[in-house]
């Protein structure tokens, strides 16, 4: 029989070990960096003795295989971003994943390779790392959307040491709250904003003070480069999903000029991408402002230089954010309302403090604004799309629907 002393002992490291604070979980989150319907990166943030590798298979086939990750230290911290990219994947097929050395199943899907039904995203940006921003994400996911996009100013970290508190907020909120019942993890495609790098000149055409290279950038979005590998170096990039989707996300300034090298490149790319029915322009500043003045200096700027494109490339619907409130323009052309022209739509307000809008009644571009915490759901078809606004209590606050038209 054990003694009193003994029983003191046992009963001491029971209660210790439940007074202990347990081993965080690994953040989880998923995005691409090439065609989406046939692979999948999947990467989590966690301590430098996480995980480091996934066991993965299509779903319930009893074939497991070992992926191991590529690993880097997420800056001012002493976590570890790691990511394993999955090829070769089967079209709209569904996959169920594991980190090594935990029991905990997980799942996701690869898009369709041709879009034969309806197909929904979510579509937002400004998320910041507060309460709202949690409960927008519950929004989104109970939504069952195929991914997410977010338009930048992520995690609201500025670039700093003292705020990467807000980056593990945010990816904590990714892997908990961007998942749908049953498990599924909601695949993200993301832009840079003004408030993930730590340019001083945020609000200044001056490309002298624009990094010049790969470091450079580095260390000026190092939160952001550090955890997503998509949009690549140097910071503007395009995601096609088939022959029926594509995504050329931008940069309104941040680490790249809007004119010039990424004109250039913009230009390009949408040149040889018009037969793609919904073909979409992602970034932060916008175009056509809502909050601000339409004389701002990086807004006028992105109408002369890229707005054209989207009106030469046909171009109809144009997401934008930044501005803390929602807005929708009517479509325009040239600086006018024209019934063919862009849409430029969404003003940033997912989970960030609401600033007040312009009165529509008194700019002639606006067709709606609201100042309200927001997201868009994108609802895909062979020749239409819908686009139903929400907000955080889930009701609609505006809806665009829009043939989709030939390619010029």
């Amino acid at each position: 029989m054990p003694s009193p002393f003994h029983f003191l002992l046992s009963l001491s490291a029971l209660l210790a070990a439940s007074q202990a604070t347990p081993a965080a979980a690994a953040d989880v989150y998923l995005t691409w960096q090439h065609d989406p319907t046939t692979t999948m990166i999947i990467c989590w943030q966690d301590q430098a003795t996480g995980p480091t590798a996934i066991d993965w298979q299509k779903q319930d086939q009893n074939t497991w295989r070992t992926s191991a990750a590529r690993q880097s230290l997420l800056p001012s911290t002493e976590r570890l971003v790691s990511q394993v990219e999955l090829t070769g994947l089967e079209p709209d097929a569904a996959y169920e994943f594991r980190l090594a050395g935990e029991k905990k199943i997980r799942r996701f899907r690869t898009l369709p390779a041709k879009l034969e039904r309806p197909l929904n995203f979510i579509e937002g940006g400004d998320p910041q790392d507060g309460a709202p921003m949690e409960q927008m994400m519950q929004l989104a996911a109970s939504l069952d959307p195929a991914f997410a996009v977010l338009g930048g100013d992520l995690t609201f970290d500025d670039g700093l040491p003292e705020h990467a508190g807000r980056v593990e907020r945010f990816f904590r909120a990714l892997g908990r709250d961007l998942v749908t019942p049953d498990g599924r993890h909601i695949p993200l495609v993301v832009c840079l904003g003004n408030h993930d790098v730590n340019r001083a000149e945020q609000w200044i055409i001056n490309d002298q003070s624009l990094p010049n290279n790969s470091e450079e950038r580095r260390a000026m979005a190092p939160y952001f480069l550090a955890s997503w590998p998509f949009p690549r170096d140097p910071g503007y990039d395009v995601l096609d999903v088939g022959d029926y989707l594509s995504f050329v996300v931008l940069d309104t300034n941040h680490l790249n000029a809007v004119d010039g090298a990424q004109q250039d490149w913009l230009r390009q790319t949408l040149a040889t991408r018009q037969a793609v029915p919904h073909l979409f322009p992602i970034y932060h500043v916008p175009a056509y402002p809502g909050v601000r003045d339409m004389n701002d200096e990086v807004s006028k700027l992105i109408r002369e230089a890229w707005t054209p494109l989207f009106e030469q490339a046909g171009v109809r619907l144009a997401f934008e954010h930044h501005e803390h409130a929602f807005k929708v323009t009517h479509p325009m052309r040239r600086g006018e309302k024209c019934a063919d022209g862009v849409v430029h739509l969404g003003g940033g307000a997912m989970g960030v403090e609401l600033r007040a809008p312009r009165d529509p009644a008194r700019e002639p571009h606006l067709d709606k604004t609201a100042k309200a915490h927001h997201l868009h759901e994108v609802v895909l078809e062979p020749q239409r799309r819908t686009v139903r606004t929400l907000g955080i209590d889930g009701r609609e606050i505006h809806r665009l629907e829009q043939t989709v038209s030939e390619a010029p």
